[in-house]
Parts: structure tokens; sequence; C-alpha cells
């Protein structure tokens, strides 16, 4: 995650622009984008009991370029909010996984452009509200850690979650056939996968990183607590600024947006011939990962 992004990108070096630029239908300037990077997927066992194999990470790295970033996996081009213009596989030497192998991930560069409607976006990926990622792909092959066989083609007699002869087994996701998007989500498959830090040589934003994010809370409480004092007008300003004191970020936002749903629905007025909302939404969840 790029703190400050505004200054950094001014810092982008020309390369990364005509990358940025390949996805674009004119030119953008640099006060115009926002980037971060994000780790998309990585090699070790997931929540699923499946994991990538580093040869299957190599292939989605490349298929990942030029893929949208959405919101929990809902196809829908309104939910489009980044794209991803560089991938790279990364080795981390120093750390296994819990199968013993290097830890390897791919990190990928997104870039937006930045307008009113992807400002609050912004906002809380610095801000380290909107982190978490998941990745929707397909592949060819699912075998098993323990026998090998291909649990597509023929399957076994191993369940993965099981523990056999001291060895956990798991499904080994290969070739991977193509890659349809990533997304933002509250609890990923993969538990190292999200928006992480990246800071361009030379600029170190944090002061003002820290005085933003100040701002950004002091927005939330003051939300909070308008919304709170209509919904229970007993309770007195001070207790709930109290209670906002003790709150994280994240529990501050989900408080807002709580309150404001209660808010909304106090001041709204029923009609009773209002039909029943159908929610036609499609899901892909057999190719989510």
């Amino acid at each position: 995650m790029t703190l400050n992004n505004e200054k950094s990108n001014l810092a982008l070096p020309e390369e990364e622009m005509k990358l940025i630029g390949k996805f674009a239908r004119k030119e953008l300037k640099q006060e115009e984008i926002y980037t971060f990077s994000v780790i998309l997927c990585d090699n070790e066992i997931d929540r699923d009991n499946e994991k990538f194999t580093i040869s299957a990470l190599k292939t989605l790295a490349e298929l990942f370029v030029g893929k949208t970033g959405i919101f929990d996996h809902n196809m829908s081009s309104k939910d489009q909010n980044a794209r991803v213009y560089a991938t790279q596989v990364v080795t981390d030497e120093t750390r296994k996984t819990s199968d013993g192998e290097p830890y390897t991930y791919i990190k990928a560069k997104a870039y937006m452009v930045r307008t009113e409607k992807n400002k609050d976006l912004i906002t809380e990926i610095d801000a380290g509200i909107k982190k978490e990622t998941s990745v929707g792909c397909s592949v060819r092959k699912i075998s098993c850690s323990i026998c090998g066989k291909d649990i597509k083609a023929e399957g076994c007699e191993h369940r993965k979650g099981k523990t056999y002869g001291g060895k956990l087994c798991c499904y080994l996701l290969e070739e991977p056939t193509d890659a349809y998007e990533w997304s933002f989500v509250a609890v990923p498959a993969q538990k190292n996968a999200g928006v992480i830090k990246s800071f361009n040589p030379g600029y170190v934003a944090k002061d003002e990183a820290v005085e933003w994010a100040a701002q950004y809370r002091n927005e939330l409480k003051a939300a909070l607590i308008k919304d709170a004092s209509s919904v229970v007008p007993e309770m007195k300003s001070a207790v709930l600024e109290e209670i906002c004191g003790e709150l994280s970020l994240a529990k501050l936002k989900e408080m807002r947006d709580a309150f404001r749903k209660s808010a909304e629905k106090k001041l709204s007025f029923v009609r009773q011939l209002d039909g029943e909302s159908q929610n036609n939404s499609e899901t892909n969840s057999e190719y989510k990962i």
C-alpha cells in the first residue's frame, strides 16, 4: 500500500507509466493515478486446505496482468475498481510454508484513476481497512499431496485437512488455465493475501500518513456520533466520544455503518404496497480460490 500516493506517484518510473498506459485509451498524468501493491496469492496451505504450486504461481503471474479488481467476486462492470499492470513472483528464502517449501507469492502492482467515486476507497486502502484480497481463477489439475493422484480425473481415498503418517493432506492447484479477477473480501481463503505497503525510494511520509489517518478517524467518529444520537437520543455525546476513543478504525467504520443503517430505517417511510426485492446476482463460486 502506497502512503500519500498523490506525492509518491510523481516518482513513478517512466517504464511503469508505459505499462499503465497500455490499458488506457488516453495518456494519463501521474497526478491522475493512484497505485498500490497487493499480494494476490501464495504457496501456503490456505483455509480450504488447498495450495498453489510454485509452477502455478508463475503461470498465474502472467495471467493476472491486466485483470481487474472488484468486490466479493461480484462479476459486474460497475464494481470494477482497479487493474493490475505488473506482477512478479517473489520467493522469501528466509521463510518456509507449513509444508516446508520456500514461501513464494505473487506481488502485483495495481492502479486506479482518481475520481470522486473512488475517493473513499482510496482512503480506506491507505487506512488499512480495505486490505484482504482473494483471486478468481481456474486450474486444469488438482492433485492430492499424499498420493499425487489427479482429484479431478480419478479422485483418491485421502481427504484434505486430514493427517496421514504425520503429513497434512492438501490439494495442490496446478496448471492454471485462466485468471478472471481479484477481489477485496472480508475473509480471504489465503491468510497472507492482501494490500501491502510499498515505498518509493527517497520518499517517506510517516508524519503525513499519521496526520491523514487521524483526520480519517475524526471524520468516522463524527459521523458515528451523529447517527448514533439520532438512533439513541438519550445517550450522551460524551459517552459516545469515550467509546469511539477505544475503537480501531475498522470497528469505528463498522459501527458507523450500523448506526447509519439504523438511522436511515428510523427516518424512512414504510410503504405497504412495496413488493419483495429479488436478488438475482449470479455467483461463480466454482472458480473462487
